[in-house]
């Protein structure tokens, strides 16, 4: 029997693995009631997460079987990583036990940033490499710059030194005589 050297059924499903071709999906934002934003703060084990939640309460995330296994790829949770999680509304918890939530959606890096501009994100639950962003860096207005009182003292004192100069630069010109052909 020929072997095969080019791969065969099983090994073309494995090579589409390092294939990172931009993918245009919408972006998933909390919209139904009990669907909120949460942080991974602590990894338990065996597919269990502490998660920060908008809210400021530390509820405990189940990852289902739908997120494991071959479909693990693009839901990988890390430390700090931004989810969107739902909450158990039917579930009845004693007060001692965290309440539990569900996974839906993993944010990648690249999303946040269009996630922040969609919805207000509070600053506990953002990742710790991504920081908030500081509008005030610039101002742009329409006024000129000139017309400010500041401005005006400064071209004003540029324009005293300038004559200043200009009336020292004959009397130097006289003083100094140097021969270009010396050089």
């Amino acid at each position: 029997m020929v072997k095969n050297k080019t791969g065969g059924n099983r090994n073309k499903k494995q090579a589409r693995k390092n294939l990172t071709a931009p993918v245009s999906t919408r972006l998933r934002i909390p919209k139904e009631q009990g669907e909120i934003l949460a942080k991974v703060i602590k990894i338990n084990g065996g597919g269990v997460y502490d998660v920060l939640c908008e809210d400021k309460v530390t509820r405990l995330l189940v990852l289902r079987k739908k997120f494991k296994g071959r479909n693990k790829r693009d839901n990988s949770i890390q430390l700090n990583k931004l989810l969107l999680v739902g909450q158990r509304m039917w579930e009845v918890v004693h007060p001692k036990k965290k309440q539990k939530v569900d996974l839906l959606y993993v944010y990648s890096n690249s999303q946040i940033s269009d996630l922040r501009q969609k919805v207000s994100v509070s600053g506990d639950i953002l990742p710790e490499g991504v920081e908030e962003e500081d509008d005030d860096a610039f101002e742009i207005s329409s006024k000129n710059a000139w017309e400010d009182n500041n401005d005006r003292t400064i071209i004003g004192s540029l324009k005293e030194k300038s004559d200043e100069n200009n009336k020292l630069m004959p009397e130097i010109s006289k003083t100094v005589d140097f021969d270009f052909d010396d050089i």
